[in-house]
């Protein structure tokens, strides 16, 4: 399974946020973060986009890649919501 997201964040926000959701999470190449969790590999490749820009505010824009090759159903619905708990939800 792959999807894309578009998250308004820093990256040492979203670095941050990945590691407390994912301890295992290495870094294996710019901007790339791996983990095993539960027999479960993943990737995520973040790119930078154009920031948003709310009056004379600007947040950072990254376009996250994530990869779950060879997942059960059941492993992406608690990587899901893992993920979702940190991200989503503001920090679980």
């Amino acid at each position: 399974e792959r999807a894309v997201l578009d998250m308004a964040l820093s990256r040492a926000e979203f670095v941050r946020q990945l590691h407390v959701a994912f301890p295992e999470a290495q870094q294996t190449g710019p901007d790339v973060f791996s983990g095993d969790a539960a027999g479960l590999h993943w990737t995520i490749r973040l790119q930078a986009s154009s920031p948003l820009q709310l009056g004379r505010l600007r947040l950072e824009r990254w376009t996250v890649n994530i990869a779950l090759p060879d997942a059960t159903a059941q492993q992406r619905g608690r990587w899901w919501q893992r993920f979702s708990a940190h991200f989503q939800k503001g920090g679980g």
